[in-house]
């Protein structure tokens, strides 16, 4: 009996470590701020699911705006995110410890459409620390405000700060006011004057963003599925971890209570 106790004990400690999101569990470094019309979000290959305004936002979680539709990130260093109608946008990896800003990293990908971002202070130690990904160049931010437009080709304009694209031919700066275009992987991009950029493009939500760093809400993740059932835990805590541990308790104090008789040979 002493035994089974202990086991017990171990498996209660566990899912309650598992719960407080303090061993492989992510705490919410994100959430959504803002959102208008049709906004999904899905994690990995999961189910798209509709993001509401105070969610939170996990790594791997792909948010997508439909026409007419748009939506604003916040991360817990003040990095601000304006996704615009029609755009797919994935936090792939995001890492962010006030004490610890060295190590900050932020690498978000941007599949389609388009974005205003304003960086906080996860560049603030490592000028290197966020980054944006999408098919045609990775976009490094040095701190500043930009926008990105994937249409194929990729449009960047730098309002303030400086970004650079890099691809297979190599990385080109801009500053601010000034306006880029990559047209493919293995271009190289280039300088071009506002008069050239498509009609429509840069073309964003009247939203105002501000790059303070704030509280994280304790809403539910986004993404649905396992995420969703483990509404108000910190982000990574999945809801398997927590109902495998409840069932291993039940299942234990289930056999801790059944009486064994043991029929002894008469004499």
């Amino acid at each position: 009996m002493l035994c089974i106790f202990r086991f017990l004990a171990f498996v209660a400690g566990f899912a309650a470590f598992a719960m407080s999101g303090l061993s492989f569990a992510q705490e919410a470094q994100g959430y959504v701020q803002e959102v208008s019309g049709d906004v999904t979000a899905q994690v990995g290959a999961g189910r798209p699911t509709q993001v509401g305004k105070g969610q939170t936002l996990v790594n791997n979680a792909t948010i997508i705006t439909a026409p007419k539709s748009y939506a604003v990130l916040k991360f817990e260093d003040g990095t601000a995110v304006l996704l615009k109608e029609n755009t797919s946008f994935q936090v792939q990896n995001y890492t962010y410890n006030p004490g610890a800003r060295e190590n900050a990293s932020a690498i978000f990908n941007l599949v389609r459409g388009g974005l205003r971002m304003i960086t906080g202070l996860v560049t603030s130690r490592n000028r290197d620390a966020l980054k944006v990904a999408t098919p045609l160049a990775t976009i490094g931010i040095r701190g500043t405000e930009f926008m990105a437009e994937l249409v194929n080709p990729l449009f960047l304009q730098v309002i303030s700060g400086a970004v650079s694209a890099t691809n297979a031919a190599g990385t080109v700066a801009l500053t601010a006011g000034q306006v880029g275009v990559v047209a493919n992987a293995t271009t190289l991009g280039s300088l071009i004057p506002v008069s050239q950029v498509p009609p429509g493009v840069f073309q964003m939500p009247n939203v105002p963003l501000t790059p303070a760093p704030g509280t994280i809400p304790s809403g539910s993740p986004v993404g649905g599925g396992a995420a969703a059932a483990t509404a108000g835990a910190p982000i990574g805590t999945t809801a398997a971890v927590i109902a495998i541990s409840a069932a291993v308790i039940a299942g234990v104090a289930t056999s801790s209570t059944t009486t064994t008789t043991t029929h002894h040979p008469a004499e």
